[in-house]
């Protein structure tokens, strides 16, 4: 009798200590009354261009992506960077002097998704970061990690508080044991990085960048790397989504003239009709609260993020037809991770269950779509190499171009049946065996030294 009193008013005592925890949110911008800029400098940063780093060739563009798929995708995104610092790279600075560089280190742009997140955002800030990133990370069991705030007082907070949940935890543990409490503001200005969720009240991606978080009337340099990466691997059912906020007060979109082009052609053309509707998604202050889950959920590669540098704003496009300092050299590496298990429904007539369905309409189809993706980059690329365009009659912005190099690391291009076969069985998990990591490290500098592209690339820059 005394016991059976005693437990709901243990239990109430928890949900009165915890019921209104609230998790760490991103910060609004310290004058709420001035929202930021939401249009980006037209600077040459913004052109993919770093004069003042002599040690960088300003006539090559490097854009990397790298896919999702868990540990797996973090360990092929960090071998294949490993393996890309060992290509000799040598150019004439813009003082003369000529620099023994090497093909990672003129990366400009990193695009990352989910699992891939975490070693873009690990690179980007750094080789001291991307040397601790495999044992704080690629060989750790993450799962077991996170398994063990169950029985804790996170696991408390998530039974009793509505607002903190499975993900915040995450978040917490990649703050604090991958990327050691560093923010946005440690990131270097070069390379790029490019870090994406998705939207869930719109089913766009959500991009964490200052121009997005300016939306927001939020503070991106304070928000935690880890939480991002957090956010961008939060697969639904196995985590909650990551929640942001959305302060006040709402910008003038009258004199917001991006907004304005883009909603007079909004009817002609579907991507300015959706700018228009997440700008005034994030406007209406009505929706204080921004829920985000997996990027892989509408891109998997992150190869959506590298054709939008095509685009006029993109850094691609500024760069090509900004006629000072032409471009040479344009790479685009797509580091994917994908895997495809061999599908056994159609042998019964038993229809497929939810894991099965939930892999076809959420992993399987989106696999499709980035496949379409990458043949979209390799036709704007080729498109270069047609182009015959003078720009202000100053000079022709494609004369010094060679061809643009594609450059793809996927398992689907494996040539051995035996490592085919042990790549494709690699889980989409948060921990891989030392042998499952040794899969990974034999097949990826293969899979970059075999590759038609990269051997026209190591061809050139021999000459």
């Amino acid at each position: 009798m005394v016991s059976a009193a005693i437990l709901p008013a243990i239990v109430l005592i928890l949900w009165l200590v915890f019921h209104n925890y609230v998790p760490a949110y991103n910060q609004p911008v310290r004058d709420a009354a001035q929202p930021a800029a939401v249009q980006p400098a037209d600077e040459d940063i913004s052109r993919g261009m770093w004069p003042g780093q002599t040690e960088q060739d300003d006539r090559a563009l490097v854009l990397v992506a790298i896919s999702g798929g868990g540990t797996r995708a973090a360990a092929v995104g960090w071998k294949a960077l490993e393996e890309l610092a060992k290509v000799d790279y040598r150019f004439t600075n813009t003082a003369g002097q000529v620099v023994e560089s090497n093909l990672a280190h003129e990366i400009d742009l990193v695009a990352g998704i989910s699992g891939g997140s975490f070693t873009a955002a690990a690179w980007c800030l750094g080789p001291e970061e991307m040397a601790r990133f495999r044992k704080t990370f690629i060989e750790r069991d993450i799962q077991r990690a996170l398994a063990g705030n169950f029985f804790s007082l996170n696991g408390l907070r998530a039974l009793f508080s509505p607002r903190y949940s499975r993900i915040n935890w995450a978040a917490e543990l990649y703050d604090r044991e991958v990327f050691g409490a560093k923010t946005f503001a440690a990131l270097p200005s070069r390379p790029i990085l490019r870090l994406h969720a998705t939207n869930l009240a719109l089913g766009q991606r959500f991009t964490f960048i200052p121009q997005t978080f300016a939306a927001l009337n939020s503070d991106l340099s304070s928000y935690p790397i880890g939480y991002a990466c957090a956010a961008s691997s939060a697969f639904p059912i196995l985590l909650d989504p990551m929640t942001l906020r959305n302060y006040p007060p709402a910008a003038d979109l009258t004199k917001d003239l991006g907004y304005l082009s883009a909603r007079r052609n909004a009817r002609e053309d579907l991507n300015k009709d959706l700018q228009v509707r997440i700008r005034d998604y994030y406007n209406n202050k009505k929706n204080e609260y921004l829920h985000v889950a997996d990027g892989g959920l509408v891109d998997n590669q992150g190869l959506q993020s590298i054709l939008d540098e095509f685009d006029t704003n993109g850094i691609i496009n500024r760069r090509l037809n900004y006629t000072t300092s032409s471009l040479q050299r344009l790479i685009i590496i797509n580091i994917n991770a994908g895997v495809a298990h061999p599908d056994t429904s159609g042998q019964t007539a038993e229809p497929p269950g939810i894991s099965s369905v939930v892999k076809s309409t959420m992993v399987s189809s989106m696999d499709v779509l980035s496949a379409r993706r990458w043949m979209d980059i390799k036709t704007r690329c080729s498109e270069f190499t047609k182009a015959k365009v003078d720009v202000r009659t100053a000079a022709n912005s494609y004369k010094d171009l060679e061809e643009p190099y594609r450059i793809e690391i996927s398992f689907r291009n494996i040539k051995d049946t035996g490592d085919l076969a042990r790549a494709m069985a690699l889980p989409t998990a948060l921990a891989l065996t030392a042998d499952q990591l040794s899969v990974v490290d034999k097949v990826v500098p293969r899979l970059l030294v075999e590759d038609p592209e990269f051997q026209r690339l190591k061809e050139q820059l021999g000459k």
